[in-house]
């Protein structure tokens, strides 16, 4: 049986680097793109449109640059897999990133097999970030001593979290009821002072708890 390819939306205002990225994915037998933006608000009505299984978003486009597109596109469809794909890797770019809904945070200088390697993990429901990003992440959230806060459950959902897994799956694998673990991951997210389950995830994975 053949495996349905990836498919995967490209956004950045350079055509070079679309057409560099497109060259290169689609030597790939398991990833096709669908589709290629020059600027958020191209890439926000592309995703509507084409619903692909990861969007590739560069940050830094105009009128309308890559946070407020991953914004839009978390607002209307929260399961968005969303790449940020960039050159910056300051917290100023990475924390905004997060904070809006982004899966995954890859720089332009990645090795092109790195990248792969985030967008499949990306499609599996994991995460995706560049050390660096984590470290800036760690460092603009101002968090790195709240894992002590944690309790011995709140740290099994957190390590669950960190590779993926809905509620139902933590539900399952630690014999508990879905309302407690809605209830843990409430937890986890107000003591580690974060927005989401992404943010939480890239926290887990910065601290070495996946």
């Amino acid at each position: 049986m053949s495996q349905t390819p990836i498919r995967i939306l490209l956004a950045d205002d350079h055509q070079v680097v679309r057409r560099g990225l497109r060259a290169y994915l689609e030597l790939e037998p398991d990833v096709i793109v669908v589709g290629e933006a020059a600027d958020g608000a191209d890439a926000y009505d592309q995703f509507l449109s084409l619903l692909p299984d990861v969007l590739l978003l560069d940050l830094h486009m105009q009128p309308v640059d890559g946070i407020a597109c991953l914004q839009r596109i978390r607002a209307d469809h929260p399961s968005a897999r969303i790449i940020a794909l960039t050159s910056y890797v300051d917290a100023s770019h990475v924390v905004p990133a997060v904070q809006a809904g982004a899966a995954g945070y890859i720089l332009k200088t990645a090795d092109p097999a790195d990248l792969l390697g985030a967008i499949r993990k990306v499609v599996s429901g994991r995460t995706a970030f560049d050390p660096d990003a984590m470290g800036a992440l760690a460092d603009g959230l101002h968090h790195k001593s709240l894992i002590a806060t944690l309790t011995e459950r709140e740290l099994e959902v957190l390590r669950l979290l960190a590779r993926g897994k809905s509620n139902q799956d933590i539900a399952k694998e630690l014999y508990i009821g879905l309302k407690t673990v809605k209830s843990h991951v409430s937890n986890i997210l107000a003591k580690l002072q974060v927005n989401d389950r992404t943010q939480a995830a890239v926290y887990a994975l910065h601290q070495g708890l996946d």
